[in-house]
């Protein structure tokens, strides 16, 4: 019975992302998820409590921000700080582009605060800043502004390269300008974080 149950509660969360996926956060709701994922509304009731409650579990459920434990896996023990914060806004960039589900996540963000889009910015900031303190990085305020404002600038041209709308003619969803803009974010934050060594030995 309870393996019956999960699958259940697993059909219900495929059936939300499919949904999330295809129309976007105004196509969700019980109704439309019950159809979707061929169960009888009164399961997601039984199962999750409320929407509300299927939306938090679903973001709960779905890791769709790098961790952390894995920036730093591919990073050498004595990395500089920019090489540091290179990866981390990268990775995430990264995440995001590969990630159409993400991507409705971080619009819907943007326009409406529900239980799912309160978990998902908890999600994000779990993996960010907070996991860096857990693991004794304690970044300063300027470099946590920085790192921030690089993050949402490029879910800013993702967004807007999906629908073909690119900026300034930065159209993030080709690859060679990916790679562009890699290089011009990587070059920026050493040359950061080298301006503050360079002030702090005067």
């Amino acid at each position: 019975m309870q393996r019956d149950s999960e699958k259940t509660r697993q059909k219900i969360l495929a059936g939300l992302e499919r949904l999330i996926t295809r129309e976007g956060f105004t196509g969700v709701g019980v109704n439309a998820v019950a159809r979707e994922a061929g169960v009888d509304k009164v399961l997601i009731y039984r199962y999750f409590g409320s929407m509300g409650g299927l939306l938090e579990g679903f973001a709960n459920e779905k890791k769709l921000c790098p961790r952390m434990e894995d920036i730093f896996d591919n990073l050498p023990v004595d990395a500089p700080h920019h090489e540091i914060a290179t990866r981390i806004v990268l990775d995430h960039a990264r995440a995001l582009q590969k990630s159409p589900l993400a991507q409705e996540l971080v619009c819907w963000k943007l326009t409406e605060q529900n239980p799912l889009t309160i978990a998902f910015g908890k999600s994000m900031e779990k993996n960010g800043m907070k996991a860096l303190a857990e693991m004794g990085i304690i970044p300063d305020e300027e470099a946590v502004t920085l790192v921030t404002v690089l993050i949402c600038g490029l879910q800013y041209l993702i967004l807007r390269g999906r629908n073909n709308n690119p900026m300034m003619n930065i159209d993030y969803s080709k690859p060679e300008t990916r790679e562009k803009v890699e290089r011009v974010i990587s070059s920026a934050i050493k040359a950061f974080f080298e301006s503050r060594e360079g002030e702090s030995e005067k």
